[in-house]
């Protein structure tokens, strides 16, 4: 059965962050439901209960990474959108090992909410989320 609205859920440990992508999404995005999580553990238990159609992950977070939370999540899903966020400065290299594993795109912190959401409608537009209307519910701001 299809959701009414599409849902995201935002795994990272800082609350800051967790309320800027809160707001960015929430203001671009017209009808969605938010999810978040604090820790790598949480977030995995919310995508097993919760099915979300979009992930922004932390990579460094405490209780269990960003990168072995893609990994187990990949094991089983293939279609939900993931985008790894991180404010460490990785190298191309570890970008593509996060490609290669699965993650639909990589985005190094900080950045600001244009940019954020340009991201996420990038990664929208590979294709739409099954069960949602997903890629109608952006607005044309």
């Amino acid at each position: 059965m299809a959701r009414k609205f599409p849902v995201v859920l935002l795994v990272d440990d800082s609350d800051a962050f967790r309320l800027f992508c809160r707001d960015a999404i929430k203001s671009s995005i017209k009808f969605i439901q938010i999810l978040e999580a604090k820790d790598g553990i949480e977030g995995l238990r919310q995508y097993q209960l919760q099915k979300p159609d979009m992930i922004l992950l932390d990579l460094k977070m405490p209780k269990l990474e960003g990168d072995k939370v893609l990994e187990l999540i990949r094991k089983t899903d293939k279609i939900t959108k993931i985008i790894v966020t991180s404010a460490y400065n990785s190298n191309q290299e570890s970008i593509n090992d996060l490609i290669k594993m699965g993650a639909d795109s990589y985005v190094p912190k900080p950045m600001n909410r244009i940019n954020l959401m340009k991201v996420i409608t990038d990664v929208l537009a590979k294709g739409k989320m099954p069960g949602t209307n997903f890629t109608k519910s952006i607005s044309a701001n």
